[in-house]
């Protein structure tokens, strides 16, 4: 008897050791759910990624570039690929009025559409204008309510910029300096902080130092007064006043009145500098001091820009590797070589700037304002800053001399140490 009383509470016993834990039960239910709901997250996500891709493709953002001389209107997918790529006229609202430049940008966005069989009833979802001249903001706006109320079939949606910003998010991410010297000038800087500054962008009038319409601008000042008698030119005329009237087609300096006056183009008049352009390459000394001079205004602009910079901001700028980034824009730079004496002795003696690189584009920086179009309407996609741009000029002071003197009338550099490259280097 006693024997199986102790069995009896044996199995009592084996009975209890099999009760669940029931907050062990509810932390696993809780998992179960966790688990379950990661899964239906991980498949709306999926659905959703799967769907913004298929949106994407269906997306349309236009982009122009609108200088002095002509304008770029560049059109991407929602996933940043180039599909067409459309020429016009220029652009600047100061010379055309409001209606005159929306007219042309709504030509071209036309045109872009033709090329892609977008109907005519179907707008871009948004365009990015990146125009030169676009400083201030109401007339940025006019722009903007212009295109989008006359021009509904142009674009849903509408963003405006001056050309130095489409050309800085062309190449850099957020911060840095861009410096357009074409038909005229204009320097923008962007600190890592989002403040702007700018420095010219004036205008023939008050300004355009260092641009193609200066360069011209001052090779025929100097022949007109060395004619007169005024002020004596610094090198001979010899080459200049020969291709001036070649270029405008006169016998005389009469003859050149009707382009400065009654028939004034700011761009036929600059295009008068590419002749000095080839009168460097000739050795011509007046046209080579032209372009000394032009390359000392444009590091003008820099330093200005410099100096205006916070101090945090501008620490981080000149600490990035390579230093300073400076963008450069328009035609002029193509004659980079003829200005580099007069740039570099004007950034090395003022002692503001201890390293810089100079940056071309290799594409239009009508994807800069693709760009700043894509983020109005919060499309986003990887943009290729690295490969739209490459180096072309490398300056840093400690492989600069420091004793040195410019010669200007033979406009070489002459020094007691060695002479600074392209990248940078000293021999």
């Amino acid at each position: 008897m006693a024997g199986k009383r102790k069995t009896k509470k044996t199995k009592k016993t084996k009975k209890q050791k099999k009760i669940v834990d029931e907050y062990q039960l509810r932390r696993d239910l809780r998992e179960q759910i966790k688990m379950t709901e990661s899964a239906d997250l991980m498949q709306e996500t999926a659905v959703l990624a799967q769907d913004q891709a298929q949106y994407s493709e269906n997306i349309r953002i236009g982009g122009v570039e609108g200088g002095g001389t002509h304008s770029t209107l560049v059109i991407l997918d929602g996933k940043g690929a180039r599909l067409t790529e459309v020429k016009g006229p220029h652009t600047n609202h100061w010379a055309l009025g409001i209606d005159e430049t929306v007219a042309r940008v709504s030509a071209m966005i036309e045109k872009g559409k033709q090329a892609l069989d977008i109907p005519e009833s179907v707008p871009l979802d948004c365009v990015g204008l990146s125009l030169s001249g676009c400083e201030e903001e109401i007339t940025n706006r006019q722009l903007e309510e212009t295109l989008l109320q006359k021009y509904p079939n142009s674009a849903k949606d509408c963003v405006v910029s001056s050309d130095t910003l489409g050309s800085l998010r062309t190449g850099l991410e957020s911060s840095g300096i861009v410096l357009i010297a074409g038909t005229g000038n204009n320097t923008l800087l962007i600190n890592p902080d989002g403040k702007i500054h700018g420095c010219g962008g004036w205008g023939h009038i008050m300004g355009d130092e260092g641009s193609a319409y200066w360069i011209a601008h001052r090779a025929c000042k100097y022949v007109f007064d060395d004619i007169d008698g005024f002020t004596e030119a610094p090198e001979s005329i010899s080459y200049v006043w020969p291709a001036m009237r070649s270029y405008f087609n006169v016998t005389d300096r009469k003859g050149i009145l009707p382009y400065l006056y009654a028939n004034f183009d700011k761009s036929v008049i600059a295009g008068f500098a590419k002749e000095i352009a080839i009168g460097c390459k000739r050795n011509d000394p007046l046209c080579l001091k032209i372009f000394e001079e032009a390359g000392c205004l444009l590091a003008k602009h820099i330093i200005a820009l410099s100096k205006k910079a916070h101090n945090v901001s501008i620490s981080d700028l000149k600490l990035a590797h390579g230093g300073l980034k400076v963008i450069c824009v328009g035609s002029v730079w193509k004659s980079w070589k003829f200005m580099k004496n007069g740039f570099v002795n004007e950034i090395h003696n003022r002692r503001v700037v201890d390293e810089l690189s100079l940056l071309r584009l290799t594409t239009t920086s009508a994807l800069g304002a693709c760009y700043l179009a894509a983020e109005k309407i919060n499309c986003q996609f990887v943009k290729p800053y690295d490969s739209n741009v490459e180096i072309f000029f490398h300056y840093k002071r400690d492989n600069y001399p420091e004793k040195q003197t410019t010669e200007l009338k033979n406009h070489t550099l002459v020094s007691d140490g060695p002479h600074v490259h392209e990248n940078g280097e000293s021999t």
